[in-house]
């Protein structure tokens, strides 16, 4: 189409799947950890490895920068997390038990979460871990702070459970409770909205603070992949090859039809935001990359405005996306590849 995707500027291979990515608050550093358990730090700029991970058995599932930059936290199959200062020194490894899912500092920087089999663990930027909390009645899939740093939710089957770290307790301070299966969660920017995926093909939200709940259905299929905007207006949704986007402004989405499209012939398993809002890039399992204009309004029938089928021959499907600046879109494939590609417009 348009060619505002650009080809690669570098490229370089980890040994399998690409399960994570994340990129430091300045954009200078890219983190990337594979199924086969290696991990590098990498220069953004030029793609030169700065520093390899250590090796996760059985894959790196999550990594995360704190808002600070000065820690990088990896977790994996194995149980372990580990934490990595500015200076890429590995300062802490954490033993948490079980599997981990995820992994997400606190806004203030100050507190790392952990999502672990069925528990919730908090740790503090030395590797301590200052909460365990008790099991909840299955695996925690996604975890994510409020964003005043004081609140950290897990969402598992029956709902969101959230937690203040402030509670020597340790008890759940609130329930918001969905009968399914929760698959991914997301939080808006402005602190309003609590929304999660589900098995049952819905997207549920909640009030923050009030918990009162709206469901939004229609999906043809489970829903992993939501993803609010940077100021918080919208909630981009990937369900097998389309893009839905809801309207979150003044009382929310209830009531209106969100804006949508389609152009992946395989399920979109990647969504990232440009940082200041404006467009959107959607990856899926064939390789494809498309990028999309924000939506005008809710109802907007929404039109790709530029496909990339570079990686649609071979098993190079997209994993992973993440845009911290204009011109800098970090790609990573099923097939280990990990890439940066400039976007123009």
């Amino acid at each position: 189409m348009s060619g505002l995707i650009g080809a690669p500027i570098w490229r370089f291979e980890l040994a399998d799947y690409v399960a994570a990515v994340a990129v430091d608050p300045t954009g200078e550093r890219v983190a990337a950890g594979s199924l086969a358990g290696d991990g590098v730090v990498a220069d953004a700029t030029t793609g030169e490895v700065l520093f390899k991970l250590a090796d996760h058995p059985m894959g790196i599932t999550t990594l995360a920068w704190s808002r600070s930059g000065d820690h990088l936290a990896a977790g994996g199959q194995d149980g372990m997390v580990r934490i990595v200062d500015r200076d890429l020194r590995e300062i802490a490894a954490i033993a948490t038990g079980a599997w981990v899912q995820r992994v997400a500092w606190s806004p203030d920087s100050r507190f790392l979460a952990i999502a672990s089999g069925k528990h919730v663990l908090v740790a503090d930027t030395a590797g301590t871990i200052t909460h365990r909390y008790a099991p909840l009645a299955s695996t925690v899939t996604d975890v994510a702070w409020a964003p005043n740093s004081g609140r950290v939710g897990a969402i598992a089957y029956g709902g969101i459970t959230w937690f203040e770290v402030s509670d020597p307790a340790l008890e759940p301070t609130a329930m918001f409770e969905w009968k399914g299966s929760l698959l991914g969660l997301a939080v808006s920017p402005n602190g309003r909205w609590a929304c999660a995926g589900s098995q049952d093909a819905t997207v549920h939200l909640w009030k923050l603070w009030s918990g009162d709940e709206l469901s939004m259905s229609g999906y043809p299929a489970k829903v992993e992949r939501l993803v609010f905007s940077p100021e918080g207006q919208w909630l981009a949704v990937g369900c097998l090859g389309g893009l839905t986007v809801w309207d979150f402004s003044g009382k929310g989405p209830s009531g209106r039809a969100p804006a949508s499209g389609e152009a992946h012939d395989r399920h979109i398993d990647a969504i990232a935001w440009q940082r200041d809002g404006g467009r959107l890039v959607t990856g899926c399992a064939a390789g494809r990359l498309v990028l999309w204009r924000r939506p005008r309004k809710a109802r907007d029938q929404m039109r790709p405005l530029d496909v990339d089928d570079a990686g649609v021959d071979g098993p190079a499907g997209v994993s992973q996306l993440a845009w911290p600046r204009i011109d800098a879109l970090f790609v990573t494939r099923a097939d280990g590849t990990v890439e940066r590609r400039p976007v123009t417009g």
